[in-house]
């Protein structure tokens, strides 16, 4: 399922200067370039691949406004301002905000509204592809 949302994804936000994301305890961000990934790792890899291609690339990046949260086998993305700690991998307290294969983070976005057209349109582009209902929370 990951190579599905990350094959979306990556189609949806050409041209938008976005990371896939982890932080530690303090919400010290680290990221990569989801372009990037997109050009790294072919859609049909391995879900662990795919986490690999994505640790291997995180730096340092200065946090912004929002952050979506993705469960891309649960199907859902959960909005929220970058500066809350939400969904900790409690098996990680140095860096509970990790990349799991059930967990990772999208951002930065300035606006819950920004965030929320672009998972939208990976929600419609999901449900048109691959018949996946993938459904989008933010507060």
């Amino acid at each position: 399922m990951w190579g599905k949302v990350l094959k979306v994804l990556c189609e949806k936000a050409e041209g938008k200067d976005l990371y896939f994301l982890e932080a530690d305890k303090d919400l010290n961000w680290y990221g990569v370039p989801i372009l990037k990934v997109c050009t790294d790792v072919n859609s049909d890899a391995l879900t662990r691949e795919i986490i690999e291609t994505i640790k291997a690339g995180l730096e340092p990046v200065s946090p912004g406004k929002f952050v979506a949260f993705l469960n891309p086998m649960s199907f859902f993305a959960d909005i929220y301002p970058a500066d809350k700690p939400r969904y900790r991998d409690r098996n990680s307290p140095e860096r509970p905000f990790i990349i799991t294969p059930n967990s990772l983070r999208v951002g930065f976005f300035d606006s819950i509204e920004e965030a929320a057209d672009l998972f939208l349109e990976v929600s419609k582009a999901l449900k048109k592809s691959e018949g996946i209902k993938f459904d989008v929370v933010y507060t």
